[in-house]
């Protein structure tokens, strides 16, 4: 249960920790020295466990709301948990198979893998999820189409095999009849289709140079502009399932709670603070005021990265402090290896 790396307790209290934090996971209630005795079945006296548990709290790992009342984990105690605790690696195949069956209609579009992914975490894990994209500029340019709208503005349409779309308007100094338009849509399929963004990004001046129409306005945009237009920043995608699967949980049912939180919810926020709290490499664990935001300090996020091929990213849930840490994580490596092959 716990593993050789508890340097600061000592083994029975490394032992009741655990298994305080566990009983806590389980029932959201403040968890007395009986309890803790009759949930493990454990061969020794409650009040061993009391004094162990009572050095807990000295330590700063349990408190509790009364005097009388039995205790609850702190941050410190859930992170010596997770750091303690060994993750199983096990693949779990009722997980795996039903997200492989229903992925089966997705055609390596990567847009909908990651769509039905977060549902589906959602509804498996039982917690908010949300997966953000770090990297996508290994996608292939698929098409690409310029239609006119109205005056001198077009809309350039980029599609990528990912299944992903981007539109943008440009506004040109110059007018410039339809044929122009169809002939200049022409020449960038050409020229164009098949790269890759980054491709695109470093080769597009030579591809174009030596056309005819390279001194035109709508050429020197894209060609000037190249980094801003071919080009998928992260913000751009990030998913996320509904968040009232959180109502479940008794730490936000309380309506003021919930409603503290919902702002960290939003794919703004979390585009940004999933790209500067996480890195690309780890799975990582953040617990209650080890976010860099007081907005989740009554919130835990585990999540792991994922590298599908053709994007980057990273996968998590968030939810109360109280996760089923060992639990999630497992679900999370079933999802990633999934993610990770479907490339």
């Amino acid at each position: 249960m716990i593993s050789e790396k508890n340097k600061n307790l000592i083994d029975r209290e490394a032992d009741i920790l655990s298994r305080v934090v566990e009983c806590y996971i389980e029932t959201c209630k403040p968890i007395s020295s009986k309890f803790v005795k009759d949930f493990h079945g454990l061969n020794i006296s409650t009040a061993t466990i009391r004094k162990t548990m009572a050095s807990l709290e000295e330590k700063g790992y349990l408190t509790h709301f009364h005097i009388s009342g039995g205790r609850i984990p702190t941050d410190s105690g859930y992170r010596y948990y997770v750091n303690t605790t060994n993750f199983p690696t096990k693949i779990d195949k009722n997980i795996t198979n039903a997200l492989k069956d229903e992925l089966k209609t997705v055609n390596n579009n990567v847009d909908k893998l990651l769509s039905i992914t977060t549902v589906m975490l959602s509804n498996i894990s039982q917690m908010f999820s949300v997966v953000t994209i770090s990297d996508y500029q290994s996608c292939i340019l698929t098409d690409i189409e310029l239609v006119p709208i109205q005056g001198n503005r077009i809309m350039l349409v980029l599609a990528m095999d990912t299944g992903l779309v981007k539109s943008i308007v440009l506004s040109l100094q110059i007018s410039i009849d339809d044929k122009s338009i169809k002939k200049t849509a022409e020449l960038l399929k050409e020229k164009l289709v098949g790269c890759s963004l980054k491709e695109i990004q470093s080769t597009i001046i030579g591809r174009l140079n030596d056309v005819e129409m390279y001194g035109h306005e709508l050429i020197q945009i894209l060609v000037n502009k190249r980094y801003k237009y071919f080009n998928i920043t992260s913000n751009n995608k990030i998913y996320t399932s509904p968040v009232n699967v959180l109502l479940n949980y008794p730490e936000f049912q309380n309506i003021t709670k919930f409603q503290k939180i919902l702002p960290a919810l939003d794919k703004s926020f979390l585009s940004d603070y999933f790209n500067q709290n996480f890195s690309h490499e780890l799975d990582e664990i953040l617990i209650g005021e080890e976010n860099a935001d007081k907005i989740l300090s009554e919130c835990s996020i585990v999540s792991s990265p994922f590298n599908q091929g053709t994007v980057r990213g990273r996968i998590g849930v968030i939810g109360p402090k109280r996760i089923p840490y060992v639990q999630i994580q497992n679900i999370l490596n079933n999802f990633t290896e999934i993610i990770n092959s479907a490339g």
